[in-house]
């Protein structure tokens, strides 16, 4: 297998997994690998990712909790079986950066941020 940026893309899928869940996410990315783009859907929602998250992490309030929620949906998005299907971390990046712009736009936030 010849490493490139897909594979890069991918490890950084598992790795944001990873540090979200607690625990390697094999079984989830497995799991995601073999489901249709609907089931994945499905497995995204709200209360069940609330359950996989990290015990160890605060637990997230709105809006961090959609932050959250953006960030898995990036992760599998870099998991997509065919290496040529996942963004590129270009464009990884450039959803991140969206996603905490609309989180940090929220006037909670900043009120939580000057506490």
């Amino acid at each position: 297998m010849e490493a490139n940026e897909k594979c890069d893309v991918y490890s950084f899928g598992v790795f944001a997994l990873e540090i979200l869940f607690g625990e390697h996410p094999g079984d989830v990315t497995s799991s995601l690998l073999l489901s249709s783009s609907s089931t994945m859907t499905s497995t995204l929602d709200h209360m069940s990712l609330m359950v996989k998250l990290d015990e160890r992490l605060p637990h997230p309030t709105s809006p961090i909790d959609k932050e959250v929620i953006s960030i898995v949906k990036i992760a599998i998005a870099c998991l997509t079986e065919s290496p040529r299907s996942r963004p590129t971390m270009e464009q990884v990046a450039k959803e991140l950066a969206m996603s905490s712009r609309s989180s940090s736009m929220s006037p909670q936030t900043h009120t939580e941020m000057k506490d």
